[in-house]
């Protein structure tokens, strides 16, 4: 088999679009087109259905991308391996975290890692946490961070650290002067919310419908500066981490409340690919992680 067609198929059928696997592999888009043409027709077999916007894989196209994951993972193995030989004197570690844990929290993280092996390479990608697990379960980055539960037998969990939610109001708010507030009090009242596919979101919906009680939706906003943007600009209320608005609080721009009930504080996990289980670089890349949580 043709391991160049291979590489293209397998970059197809994790983007589902022929457009975008060209520019992760830095080629036209009709030169992914033969290849994959090319594939089938020695085949013999069809191994995308093309709809308008994406490439879904066929039954026998489904078969090949099962063993093309297994191909590209044993061939990073591989890779990690000769790292290890060289005692982390060189590698690189692709790390993806929820926006809340990405943002907040991984910077010192990193930052004490390159202190101790500054020859490694790090790129840090962020997204929500569903994208996170879908990432690390296909083998497309090294070491994932997110607010679980994780459910997936593909992936090793391990707890990161704690983070408590709060109530986010701006500062001429009726309730900017309290301390503490009850969910009860957001019956009604518009609040902003992060993208469906949060977990932040996910915590605080499932809180919500535990007590019966039913806000109303103002908006729905992809990103947590977006968020304090608009709460600073009297928009409404929302619910984030307290980590993530630390800063603006202490400058005055919006005020924090506890929230009174229980059941939000939530436990951020690692995550990795039992596949990379062995990998020294990602061991030596835990044990930091470990070490700058107590700090946190």
């Amino acid at each position: 088999m043709n391991l160049h067609q291979l590489k293209v198929f397998y970059a197809v059928a994790r983007e589902g679009n022929f457009t975008q696997a060209a520019q992760e592999l830095s080629i036209s888009q009709p030169a992914v087109t033969i290849h994959i043409r090319a594939l089938e027709r020695y085949y013999g077999v069809r191994l995308f259905d093309r709809g308008s916007r994406r490439a879904t894989l066929t039954d026998v196209g489904q078969t090949l991308f099962e063993y093309a994951q297994r191909i590209f993972a044993l061939s990073e193995e591989a890779e990690h391996a000769l790292e290890n030989a060289r005692e982390l004197r060189a590698g690189r570690l692709r790390l993806l975290g929820s926006l809340t844990v990405g943002a907040y929290y991984l910077p010192p993280v990193i930052s004490l890692f390159r202190e101790k092996f500054p020859d490694i390479q790090i790129s840090l990608s962020v997204d929500n946490s569903q994208r996170v697990v879908e990432r690390i379960a296909g083998l497309r980055d090294d070491v994932g961070f997110l607010s679980g539960p994780v459910r997936d037998e593909r992936l090793l969990v391990r707890p990161f650290l704690e983070d408590e939610l709060v109530l986010l109001v701006p500062p001429g708010h009726a309730w900017a002067g309290r301390r503490t507030v009850s969910l009860h009090e957001l019956e009604d009242r518009p609040v902003i919310l992060r993208e469906p596919g949060s977990a932040t979101r996910a915590l605080l919906e499932d809180r919500l419908r535990q007590e019966g009680i039913r806000p109303r939706v103002s908006m729905e906003l992809g990103s947590n500066e977006a968020i304090k943007r608009a709460v600073e600009m009297g928009m409404g209320v929302s619910v984030l981490s307290g980590a993530i608005v630390r800063r603006e609080a202490e400058a005055g721009l919006v005020r924090l409340l506890r929230i009174r009930e229980k059941g939000l504080r939530r436990q951020f996990e690692i995550i990795i690919h039992r596949e990379r289980e062995r990998s020294r670089l990602i061991g030596a890349f835990l044990e930091v992680a470990a070490e700058a949580a107590r700090t946190l």
